[in-house]
């Protein structure tokens, strides 16, 4: 028979309900007629384009086709070859940054400074007595638009020009007396994002300040964090205060994350680092929310609505809990994402399935396999795999998957069992099998596979039978 593997990630904070996790494996529904509903593909992998100073990436925009990132604290330019060249600093901080252009006129805001780069003035320090310290900035209409830090307004600078700023040109955020976190665009609508709810402006053409409240609209859901919100599919995501991912239909926000994940975040401890990114890959668009303090990446794909979770391993194979991507941009034909720990920037690939040649670990945990409360004898379990996969040498010449399970609810695991090959090169006709696999009242089954090759799950078979 049939038996469900782990498409999505929704371990309950009470295990038996569902210990479900899908790790650097994401679903793909596909026709009626294909041999699966759903298939679990492989997360693509990173190579490096280009390395800059000491990292982190915090931060990468595109100003009249050249792209520009923050390494540490320095911006830097990167042409299409992938060469950097430092052009000024000093941007403090760690954390993600927020940049925006006006085709040639670069801003970046780190929190507490704004910074401006241009081919004819070089970077500088914004030094007018009228910019204040900020967490995002965006450019709507001839102006830069940013938030004004601990406070409940926003501000704009002078046209086509992020070096000037009018004293006058500030507004408060007012229907809510909370502090604005952050501002963005969406669809010519300026959001100024609050700590308990969001106003939508708009352009009216008034002098010196010409953005307008639209009448009658508040969005009474906050953001979590400065960062946390980015777009996707033509339109906005965001972690509201509530710790829930939404989108926003028109003004109106439809919650996307699920029970389990939503319980999860309830229990974080440090949240104002949350920052998010997403990008278009293979008919998928992937909402990326990372958690940096606490160490976790979540992934909500647009297509499926069905999420799961990245993460990262080092070169020693130690596992980094999160995943290494901090920021991204498609730039020069590729995706590219910025690096958390260095200063290397990568582009995805389709064939590669490694990290900067790091173990890239794919893990697939199952939803209960039970029948009421009867215990569950299980002699063979078969795993439907893509097979013939093999390296012609080395690592992945003969790429192995391994299993184990639980039989406590996902409290614990049994001692890892033997890898199975699925298929040297060629070898496409190799099943993947284990036997006397014993009996349980509720079983979970856990799939790992570690070796650099293409990585595709179309169903999952056991010969089961219950006891009386």
């Amino acid at each position: 028979m049939i038996v469900p593997f782990g498409i999505s990630s929704y371990e309950h904070p009470s295990l038996p309900i569902s210990a479900q996790r899908c790790v650097n494996l994401y679903a793909e529904k596909q026709p009626p007629d294909a041999k699966t509903p759903v298939a679990l593909l492989g997360s693509p992998g990173l190579v490096q384009f280009a390395s800059i100073g000491d990292g982190p990436i915090r931060g990468m925009d595109q100003m009249d086709g050249v792209l520009y990132a923050v390494s540490g604290t320095s911006l830097y330019s990167v042409t299409s070859s992938g060469t950097g060249t430092e052009l000024g600093g000093v941007i403090s901080g760690t954390g993600v940054v927020s940049m925006d252009n006006n085709g040639s006129q670069l801003i970046i805001t780190n929190g507490t400074n704004g910074f401006t780069y241009s081919v004819a003035a070089g970077f500088a320090l914004i030094t007018d007595v009228d910019f204040f310290s900020a967490n995002s900035v965006v450019f709507f209409d001839q102006r830069f638009v940013l938030d004004k830090a601990d406070s409940n307004q926003f501000f704009a600078s002078e046209q086509l020009d992020g070096t000037s700023y009018d004293p006058l040109a500030i507004a408060s955020a007012e229907t809510r007396p909370d502090n604005v976190k952050s501002v963005t665009l969406n669809q010519q609508v300026l959001l100024v994002f609050g700590e308990r709810s969001i106003e939508p402006w708009q352009d009216v053409g008034a002098p010196n300040f010409p953005y307008e409240r639209v009448p009658g609209a508040l969005i009474e859901r906050g953001i979590l964090a400065p960062h946390a919100f980015c777009k996707a599919d033509n339109t906005v995501f965001f972690v509201g205060d509530n710790r829930i991912l939404y989108r926003l239909a028109g003004l109106t926000p439809q919650r996307v994350s699920n029970h389990a994940i939503e319980q999860v975040w309830q229990d974080y401890d440090q949240v104002d680092d949350c920052h998010m990114f997403a990008f278009h890959w293979n008919g998928h668009e992937f909402v990326h929310v990372t958690f940096p303090s606490e160490g976790a990446t979540w992934v909500y794909d647009v297509a499926t609505g069905i999420p799961h979770e990245r993460e990262s391993w080092d070169e020693f194979e130690n596992n980094l809990s999160r995943w290494r991507g901090n920021c991204h941009i498609r730039c020069y034909g590729k995706e590219l994402i910025g690096d958390a720990y260095t200063g290397k920037i990568g582009y995805l690939s389709n064939t590669t399935y490694t990290e900067y040649g790091n173990v890239m670990q794919g893990i697939s945990v199952s939803p209960p396999i039970h029948s009421d409360r009867k215990r569950v004898f299980m002699p063979r379990f078969e795993l439907d795999v893509e097979s013939g996969v093999g390296l012609t040498t080395g690592q992945g010449s003969s790429p192995q998957i391994m299993l184990d399970w639980s039989d406590d609810g996902g409290r614990s695991y049994s001692t890892r069992q033997l890898w199975q090959s699925i298929g040297a090169m060629g070898a496409n006709r190799t099943r993947v099998r284990w036997r006397r696999l014993g009996q349980a009242r509720n079983r979970i089954m856990r799939l790992t596979i570690s070796d650099p090759v293409r990585r595709t799950i179309m169903a999952a078979h056991a010969d089961i039978y219950t006891g009386t």
